[in-house]
């Protein structure tokens, strides 16, 4: 992944991004999916947990122990529609996959060994063709919350990589995901997540879990009930398709870029914008509003001057005004989140009070409906 930095943001908007995702490219993936095995339907018979070595080319990219779930299951745990984590019917054919997104430590009334809030499984699926560098491709996943579930999360997503990815522990990867769910996903129901990837060239696998950075959580228990501390999703029908229509002006989509807003001051030691800062502001507005389906972090830092406690607070009041300015404009605060990074993100490391320190970001977490939901 690369990060830009120091490019104006008023510079940027005409040349990185473009929407890419329609209904009709959606529709066409299924003839055309270049995920192996996508929908877990060529598959062995399953006895038992951690099966999902039983669908053909399926691998876990951290060791971890990942479901397989079947009408034709030998072990009633892990049969369709009723199974140890709920009931649900396979969105298509017979069968899908489970994973645990989060593990929490809190024990409920299951009084077990903490230290699990680290845990995280990821279904790893070879394509069928390397992609190709420039080409734009539509990637859907279905996913439904497990009704014993103790939590939800956001920040599921999707890796592409080159190579297979085989982390030899169970914690969250430490890469940066292509694609991420911004908003926290509750729904018992299936629902399709899409977005659209331009590949750089060359990848052959993909990569689907929760990404600790992007991740949010919500309890969805009520308390003194059976607590399986899991947030935990099944997962059907993954999907990777070239875009078939002719788009015009593409360049390229670069998700979890960085664009510093140069032109952005504030009041010192305050969370009030100056007045100098609107042309900047404005021009933001303007890319959101020509882009809706963009989905940002406005991420605030500061120099090192002042307590830790102190900046980090600063930092996500700087980045909360930003997010004020943009809903008071007409941007829906749902496509925005601020984060605080305080002092941790220096750009001039010379200086304990430097301007090029005192600033704010955003990051693109989807720029198609990726960081929505289709029903």
């Amino acid at each position: 992944m690369i990060i830009l930095k120091n490019i104006p943001m008023k510079n940027a908007l005409t040349g990185y991004f473009a929407l890419l995702i329609t209904a009709s490219a959606l529709n066409a993936q299924v003839a055309n999916n270049l995920v192996t095995n996508g929908s877990f339907e060529n598959s062995k018979k399953i006895h038992g947990w951690g099966e999902y070595y039983k669908a053909d080319s399926i691998t876990s990219s951290n060791n971890t122990t990942v479901d397989l779930y079947s009408k034709n299951s030998c072990e009633s745990d892990f049969s369709v529609p009723q199974s140890y984590m709920g009931n649900q019917e396979a969105k298509s054919g017979y069968n899908y996959a489970g994973i645990t997104a989060f593990y929490a430590d809190d024990a409920g009334f299951l009084k077990t060994k903490p230290g699990y809030r680290k845990y995280s499984e990821y279904l790893q699926m070879p394509l069928t063709e390397p992609l190709i560098a420039g080409k734009a491709y539509t990637i859907s996943f279905n996913a439904s919350l497990a009704e014993r579930s103790a939590y939800a999360v956001s920040g599921m997503g999707i890796y592409f990589s080159k190579e297979k990815v085989d982390v030899k522990n169970n914690a969250f990867l430490n890469v940066t995901p292509h694609m991420v769910t911004t908003e926290i996903m509750t729904s018992q129901d299936w629902v399709t997540y899409s977005g659209t990837y331009v590949a750089t060239g060359g990848e052959k696998y993909l990569t689907l879990g929760c990404f600790n950075d992007y991740m949010d959580t919500l309890k969805v228990i009520p308390p003194n009930t059976n607590n399986s501390r899991k947030a935990y999703y099944f997962i059907d029908d993954v999907s990777l398709a070239p875009v078939v229509e002719k788009i015009d002006g593409i360049t390229s989509i670069l998700i979890g870029e960085c664009f510093r807003l140069d032109n952005l001051n504030f009041e010192t030691d305050k969370a009030v914008i100056m007045a100098g800062s609107f042309d900047e502001l404005n021009s933001l507005v303007s890319f959101l509003k020509t882009y809706p389906y963009i989905m940002v972090y406005i991420d605030g830092h500061t120099d090192k001057t002042g307590t830790d406690a102190h900046n980090d607070k600063l930092s996500e009041e700087r980045a909360s005004a930003v997010v004020k300015y943009l809903t008071d404009h007409g941007i829906s605060g749902k496509r925005m989140k601020a984060r605080g990074y305080g002092e941790t993100s220096p750009i001039d490391t010379t200086s304990e009070n430097s301007l090029a320190n005192r600033r704010v970001e955003i990051t693109i977490c989807a720029a198609t409906d990726f960081g929505g939901a289709n029903r």
